[in-house]
């Protein structure tokens, strides 16, 4: 029987040490992707101020809300994927790739005409004031209907890991972030297009990116009907909450902080924003490298194995976490320092933002590992109120019962609040859907 390649299939259940070896590819691959966004902030810092990266931030919630489909179908097809190579049937899971493939074309493609016919709405009800509305038409007029350019590489490296071959997945983001580089430079900086260059260097570089991957990608004849789509999206739908949720969150911080600070205190928290980027992408490569494997043991009904993966993603997820967090509180007054080009003001609420956001990276691993340990055990519902959790419903009531009494630091203390209101929610799932894998085996 056919099942996945032989490193991927030798890897499940072994030690943390091996796992590490195993994931570390993809996490640094998502790292760098982290750090490329960290990149754009940083040129349309320099050469576009406060103003800037304001716009980038305002637009963020619907470039994200789109991409939460995207990850949604993504996930969904991997899922199916993951579980009909388990089972060792490769022309099935050949055939899902390819309906996966298609959905997401015709799915995005759909959602970027929308944006197109209502830009100027969009614009206005993300946030923009009339200062900032130039920029924000820019930024999301490039990146919203051009937005399969933008999203393909999470297609290519999910089914690359998912045929045993993370390594690649290093290697394309390596070259996403050296061309993103390049093109930011003199898009931003020496052709002075401002935002819209931003914008146009990372579609080009994501589509780069995925360029390079697409050899690994293994389709076959389309298979699957309206049980398989339904599935997919079921499976998927956790992994787009997630998403959906962390944008309205982004969305709800920008228009309190619009009305109690103003565009400044967007721009801090854009630049809060990046660190958290980084810390998101590197667990979610983390997640996206545990699938294969989880959903594999899943088809095999080795539910074990499962266990053992989901205490290695925990400790490795937590070495992320508190590392990161470790490293910004050493150096935050240097990273509001490059990112504010002289602008005192926008480095004093950088600082005191980044002391108090980033205390959430000590815990917030465990949710996202537990997000993503149930859509892979296909579990959606579990996934989905972890989600909305973490990302909605913990973060709006500190954030308006603490603002009125101790003003901004109220705002920046709503997101690490939340994540340990979380931990009573998703640590109690995650023992009960480990129980009842663990009955069935």
């Amino acid at each position: 029987m056919n099942s996945l390649p032989s490193r991927t299939k030798a890897l499940i259940g072994v030690s943390f040490r091996e796992f590490a070896r195993y994931a570390l590819p993809s996490i640094i691959g998502m790292l760098i992707v982290g750090l490329q966004t960290i990149i754009d902030g940083l040129f349309v810092g320099r050469g576009v101020g406060a103003l800037g990266l304001a716009a980038v931030n305002i637009a963020m919630p619907l470039i994200s809300s789109m991409l939460s489909v995207s990850i949604m179908i993504i996930s969904g097809g991997i899922v199916i994927t993951g579980i009909a190579k388990g089972q060792g049937d490769e022309a099935r899971a050949k055939g899902y790739t390819s309906l996966t493939f298609v959905i997401l074309l015709v799915t995005i493609a759909a959602l970027s005409v929308l944006v197109g016919l209502f830009l100027k709405p969009l614009c206005y009800f993300l946030g923009s004031n009339d200062e900032v509305y130039p920029f924000v038409r820019q930024y999301l007029g490039i990146i919203g209907c051009g937005f399969i350019f933008y999203c393909i590489p999470n297609f290519t490296e999910a089914f690359t890991r998912l045929n045993g071959k993370p390594n690649w997945v290093f290697v394309s983001g390596v070259i996403c972030c050296v061309v993103n580089i390049i093109l930011d430079y003199f898009f931003v900086l020496r052709f002075g297009w401002g935002v819209a260059g931003a914008a146009i260097a990372t579609c080009v570089a994501n589509t780069t990116a995925a360029l390079v991957l697409f050899r690994f990608v293994r389709f076959g004849k389309m298979m699957g009907g309206r049980k398989e789509i339904k599935k997919m999206f079921f499976n998927g739908s956790s992994e787009m909450l997630t998403s959906v949720s962390a944008a309205v969150t982004t969305y709800i911080f920008n228009l309190v902080l619009m009305r109690e600070i103003g565009t400044k205190g967007v721009a801090a928290f854009t630049i809060v924003c990046y660190l958290n980027f980084i810390v998101n992408m590197s667990i979610f490569g983390l997640s996206q490298a545990i699938y294969p494997l989880m959903s594999y043991s899943v088809g095999s009904r080795n539910h074990r194995r499962v266990k053992s993966l989901l205490a290695n993603a925990l400790l490795l997820g937590g070495g992320i976490g508190i590392g990161v967090y470790l490293l910004v509180l050493v150096f935050k007054h240097g990273i509001a320092s490059a990112f504010s080009n002289g602008d005192l003001e926008l480095q004093a609420l950088t600082t005191v933002a980044a002391t108090y956001v980033t205390l959430h990276y000590l815990v917030s691993f465990v949710n996202i590992v537990a997000c993503s340990f149930h859509t892979a055990i296909e579990r959606p519902l579990e996934s989905v109120i972890i989600a909305l959790c973490r990302s909605i419903v913990f973060v709006l009531i500190p954030m308006f019962l603490l603002t009125p009494f101790i003003g901004q630091k109220g705002i920046w203390l709503s997101m690490p609040i939340a994540e340990v209101m979380t931990l009573m929610i998703s640590i109690p799932l995650v023992l009960v859907s480990m129980k009842r894998l663990t009955s069935k085996s």
